[in-house]
This record gives structure tokens, C-alpha cells and sequence, in this order.
């Protein structure tokens, strides 16, 4: 009886007073209209937010890049330099790199600091023989690039082809000497073009491009705009090679309030006009359904709306149980990036799809994140597709607590990052190669100083006692050893260029090789050897096995092996020589019985030049430094079994 007193005293207050009841429901409209502007603005300041950040990663990345690229071209130039310190098939490596690399617009060689070698020349005469050492206006950045061990960006500066522009230079040392640079020269026009910085709508947004004055700190802009940009919207990056900035700009401040306008006057408009309803609804109870149900449905409209901004974002982002590590929800691109639906992710946790050698960590970080010991963590990682390839992501993690604080759920950002790792994995093998490059240049220098020496040595003393020889016999005598000496160097000269060619066959003729018919080949041309010695060459590959290799080194490569293994016999038993071919490793196995390697004392030094580890007088120690050779510059590797009097094999595995 009393309830329902109460609830006839509320009727009869909400029936007789509708006019202050359409002002409260007016004032509390106005409150969540605020609520949904202010969610709006925020909403549409973070997607501007997003929208310039990836513009601008965008261009800095392309920046990033085309700078990169620049490493490998001073690297390659830098290598042309023979030992006498001159630049070797510079007109016909040059068109080559610019080719390869169409960013640059000028590649430069400067012994001592001027610059005498430019490709191309057309356009850029005016920049020969000049000495940016003794150059004032250059100093502090020739000392910075002297003193600097990989490439050293300078400018934008004032070219003297005409123009500004930026350039690498790369210090080189010969002999523990500096030689000069190898330098890049991209002009601020192409690198602005070639990383997007024209690409833009510019009717939203603008880019600026700056440097700092190293003499009165004062910042410089090269980009056509309005310099003074810092009552407007703007982010921006540095770009540390150069000690350059790269701003993006919005093009008007206020360009997200005519967005926010329509939804204040629009939800003004809504709260007047929910007053004067909820009053006529007082006033006709008939239509008060009615109107729950309208409100009803527009609630399940937001809801939907926040559902398709969480699923269309574009990054991966996922809620996940914080004790069991199952997926409460992922969104579109989450799964996109793993490869599973959301139904095969909601009956797993995340530790299944991750590769265990991250696992760890993560659990650790998982671990402090539920104690509260940290609000959240990131860290790059790896998952296991569904396809079973690996993805790279950059994971950003953060825990929800409850309203009692204690831990909630955890909500995961991840970024694809794998394209990225791939990157700088080539990269990271480019300055490997040239790094291998730079120690074998420099063993092979000291191959020809030792060897050229000697004989040199060898003649001066020779010709010394012909000079004093008594009689005709002592003068021939002499004569006669000058002779062999004069042999000996022309034959090692002969055995250098035939290395050197070899290292420098860039671009060798690839062909398809069927490996039976040249085994066969050879056996032919070493008939009367084979003969000599009664030797056995058994030839298991089948007719149908082919490698794409250069001819002329494959057919050199067989050669080597077959002769050795039988100029290397043992003398007590026949000689008999095995080739096979592993097709799962795609590689040719030869196999002797001769006196075989001692791979402890020699293993090491098998493949160095004038190497040799018996007594033979044939043995010349050359014909494995060259086979070597070859195989290095096809992309190979060989791989060495021996042992003393039983014999060697040799695994040749093709690329």
C-alpha cells in the first residue's frame, strides 16, 4: 500500500510539472551532448594525429632509404680504387651505380680533396678540380667527414654545378692513408621528389625541410612555405645522418572545428528539442513508449559505431585475459597480421601463436603487468603465422584495472614491423659482403707485393753478379738463371690475372650446365692422365641433373679436381675417383682414395695461394686458390672431409 502512495506521488509530480521536468532532461541532454562533442573532437584530433604521423613516417622513411642506398654506391666506388691509388673502370662502373640507384644525380671520386672524377659530367663541369679542402666555406664539414668512419651527409649547401643540394661522402684510406673521398651528390629538388614531399594534398597539409646554422645555431628552411608555423598544428622528425628536420604542418589551425560545429549546433539543437518532447511526452503518456524505444536505438547505433572504429584501426589491437592469456577480442587487422579468424583466436591464448624464443620475456613483462609492478611495456617480437612464416611485430601492452583497481584485462597495440626487419637485414648483409670484400681485397695486396718482390729481388741480385762475372761461363751462368727467374715471374704474373679476372667478372654469363655430360667432357680431355695411371672415374650423376653456372669456371672447377685427384694419388693403390649429386642439397660430391689432407695442420691455409702440402714437384699451390675463386663468385661454398692416406672429398653446394 505504501509503494504504491509513492508511486502516485511521482506520477502525479512527473504529470503536473512538465515544463521543469523538459528543463532537467534539457540540462542532462546538454551534459551528454558536451560528453559525445568533446569524444568526437577527440576522436577526430587523434585521427589528424594519426593521419600526420604516417604521412610524415612515410616520407622520413623514404628519406631514410634513399640515404641508405647512398652507403652501398660510396662502398662500390670506394672499391674501384686499385692500390696505386687510382680509380679503375670508373666511366663503366659509374652509369652502372646511378642505374641502380636512380636517387643520386651525381657520383664523385676526390683524391686529396678535389674532385676529379664526376659522372656524369654533362651538367656538372664546373664542379671538376675543385679542392673542397681548401675551401673556407667547407671546412668544418670536410673535417667532420675525414674524421667520420662511414659516410658523412653534408648540406644542403650551395653546389658548384648550380643548384643546392646534399652529399655523402665516404673517407677512403689506402695503406693507413687517406686517399680522398668517394662522394653522392642528391639535389634537394630530387630528394624532395623522390620521397613524396610533392606528393602530399597540400590543401591540408604542407612539409617543411630545415637545418640548423653551425655557426649561430639559427634554423634555416629550404621549402617554399611559410616558415613561421608554430601557432599551427605540427609534428616532426629529425633525420640524424644530416642533422636535418622534417616538419609537416597542418594547412589551417582550425580545419577539425567545422567538423565539431555541426555536432555542437546539431546536439544543441537536440537537447532543445528532447525538452520540448519529453514535456509534450508528459503531456501525452500515450507517446512516452515511443520514445524510450527511439533512445533505445540510438544508443545501439553508438555502440555500433565505437565497434567499427575499434575494428577498421589500423594497427592490430586485442583484449586478453590477464591470468589465462586467452583472447577476449581482436580486431580486423589483428587478425590479418597472425592469419587466424576471430572464432580460431578466442580458443587459444597468445603464447600458442608466439615463437618461443620471445616467449620468456614476454611472460616476464605479462608478469609485472598483474602484480602492478609496471603500467605497461613494449617490446618487438615474433609471432607463428597460420602459414607457419614469421611475423615481426612491435607490441605495445597496457593493463585496464577494475574500479577497485585491481587488474583487469590487457589491451595490446601490435604493428607489423616485419617488412622493417627485413630491411635491415639486408642491409646488415651488404656491409657484411663489403666488409668481406675490403679483407679479401687487402689479403690478395699482400699476395702480389710478397710474390712480386721476391722476383724482383731475385733479378736485381742476378743481374748484380752478371755485372761482375769474371768469365763467359759465370756470365752464362747468370743468364741462364735470370731466364728461369724471368719464367717463374711471368708465370705468377699470369697466375694473378687470372685471379684478378675473375674477381672482377661482375656480370658473368649464366647458362644451364647439364653436370653428367661435363664430367664426361673432362674425363675426355684428361684421357692420357687417366690412362698414365690406370685411374677409375666413376660418374653416379644422373643425365638429368642441371645447375645454372658460368661454363668456362664450371668447366675449370671439374678439371681441378679430377687432375689433382689423380696427380695426388697414393702409389700403393689404383686411383679411383667418385662424383655424386645430392639433389636435396643441391650439391656435387668428389671423392678420391689418394694420399689424402691433413685438415688439422692444413685445413685452414687448404684454399690460400702457393699453398701446397706435399712434396710433388707439379704442385704450384694455385689451382685451389683459383677454384675457390671461382665458386665464391658464383654464389657458392665448398666444404672439405680428408684424411691421411685414405683420401679427400669435396662438397661443392651450388647456389
Amino acid at each position: 500500500m505504501r509503494k504504491n502512495t509513492k508511486w502516485n506521488n511521482f506520477s502525479r509530480l512527473l504529470f503536473t510539472r512538465p515544463n521543469t521536468i523538459g528543463l532537467f532532461v534539457f540540462i542532462i541532454m546538454l551534459i551528454l551532448i558536451g560528453f559525445v562533442v568533446r569524444l568526437r573532437y577527440s576522436i577526430a584530433i587523434e585521427g589528424q594525429h594519426r593521419e600526420m604521423n604516417n604521412i610524415l613516417n612515410v616520407v622520413h622513411n623514404n628519406i631514410s632509404q634513399i640515404l641508405k642506398n647512398s652507403y652501398s654506391t660510396n662502398y662500390t666506388l670506394a672499391l674501384t680504387i686499385n692500390d696505386a691509388g687510382e680509380p679503375e673502370n670508373f666511366n663503366e662502373i659509374a652509369p652502372q651505380l646511378l642505374k641502380s640507384n636512380p636517387n643520386i644525380d651525381a657520383i664523385e671520386l676526390l683524391p686529396n680533396g678535389v674532385i676529379k672524377y664526376v659522372y656524369p659530367l654533362k651538367g656538372n663541369e664546373n664542379a671538376l678540380n675543385y679542392d673542397i679542402i681548401k675551401s673556407s666555406d667547407l671546412e668544418q664539414d670536410v673535417k667532420a667527414s675525414t674524421l667520420s668512419k662511414g659516410i658523412h651527409f653534408v648540406g644542403p649547401l650551395e653546389l658548384k654545378q648550380g643548384g643546392l643540394g646534399i652529399i655523402g661522402r665516404l673517407p677512403i684510406y689506402k695503406k693507413n692513408k687517406f686517399w680522398g673521398f668517394a662522394a653522392v651528390v642528391i639535389r634537394l629538388e630530387s630528394l624532395f621528389k623522390n620521397s613524396g614531399i610533392k606528393s602530399i594534398d597540400e590543401s591540408k597539409y604542407y612539409f617543411q625541410f630545415s637545418k640548423a646554422d653551425p655557426y649561430n645555431g639559427k634554423e634555416k628552411f629550404y621549402l617554399p612555405k611559410i616558415n613561421d608555423f608554430s601557432k599551427k598544428e605540427h609534428i616532426a622528425a629529425n633525420i640524424s645522418e644530416g642533422n636535418w628536420k622534417l616538419y609537416l604542418i597542418t594547412r589551417d589551425k582550425s580545419v577539425i572545428f567545422p567538423q565539431v560545429i555541426f555536432s555542437i549546433v546539431l546536439g544543441s539543437l537536440l537537447c532543445i528539442i528532447s525538452g520540448f518532447w519529453v514535456t509534450s511526452i508528459l503531456k501525452k503518456p500515450a507517446q512516452l513508449q515511443k520514445l524510450i524505444l527511439k533512445q533505445a536505438r540510438k544508443i545501439l547505433n553508438t555502440e555500433t559505431e565505437f565497434k567499427a572504429i575499434f575494428d577498421q584501426a589500423p594497427v592490430g589491437i586485442v583484449r586478453v585475459d590477464g591470468t589465462t592469456g586467452n583472447f577476449i577480442e581482436v580486431n580486423k587487422e589483428y587478425c590479418k597480421i597472425v592469419g587466424y579468424s576471430e572464432e580460431e583466436l578466442k580458443k587459444i591464448n597468445f603464447q600458442k601463436i608466439t615463437k618461443p624464443d620471445d616467449l620468456e620475456e614476454e611472460l616476464k613483462n605479462m608478469e609485472n603487468l598483474k602484480n602492478q609492478k609496471i603500467n605497461e611495456f613494449s617490446m618487438e617480437k615474433r609471432y607463428i603465422h597460420k602459414k607457419g612464416n614469421i611475423i615481426w611485430v612491435n607490441l605495445l601492452v597496457s593493463n585496464i584495472l577494475t574500479v577497485d583497481d585491481t587488474p583487469g584485462y590487457i589491451i595490446g597495440i601490435v604493428e607489423d614491423i616485419t617488412e622493417k626487419k627485413r630491411t635491415e637485414e639486408e642491409l646488415k648483409q651488404s656491409f657484411e659482403l663489403v666488409s668481406e670484400q675490403n679483407k679479401r681485397l687487402l689479403n690478395f695486396s699482400y699476395i702480389v707485393s710478397h710474390n712480386l718482390r721476391s722476383h724482383t729481388s731475385n733479378i736485381e741480385m742476378i743481374s748484380s753478379f752478371l755485372e761482375t762475372a769474371n768469365n763467359k761461363e759465370e756470365r752464362d751462368e747468370m743468364i741462364d738463371l735470370l731466364k728461369k727467374v724471368s719464367h717463374s715471374l711471368n708465370e705468377t704474373i699470369y697466375n694473378l690475372n687470372e685471379v684478378v679476372s675473375i674477381r672482377n667478372n661482375i656480370n658473368l654469363l649464366v647458362e644451364k650446365v647439364n653436370v653428367h655430360e661435363y664430367i664426361e667432357k673432362t674425363r675426355i680431355v684428361l684421357a692420357e692422365q687417366i690412362q698414365k695411371k690406370h685411374a677409375k672415374i666413376n660418374n653416379l650423376v644422373s643425365t638429368t641433373i642441371e645447375v645454372d653456372y658460368n661454363i668456362a669456371y664450371f668447366e675449370s672447377i671439374i678439371y681441378n679436381f679430377i687432375s689433382n685427384a689423380i696427380r695426388y694419388s697414393h702409389p700403393d693403390r689404383t686411383p679411383e675417383i667418385t662424383l655424386s649429386f645430392n639433389e636435396d642439397k643441391r650439391a656435387l660430391i668428389i671423392s678420391d682414395n689418394g694420399i689424402g689432407i691433413d685438415l688439422k695442420k692444413n685445413g685452414d691455409k687448404l684454399f690460400g695461394m702457393y699453398k701446397t702440402f706435399n712434396n710433388n714437384p707439379d704442385s704450384k699451390g694455385i689451382g685451389l686458390f683459383i677454384t675457390k675463386n671461382q665458386i665464391d663468385a658464383m654464389g657458392g661454398r665448398i666444404e672439405t672431409e680428408s684424411e691421411i692416406n685414405k683420401g679427400t672429398t669435396f662438397t661443392l653446394f651450388f647456389k
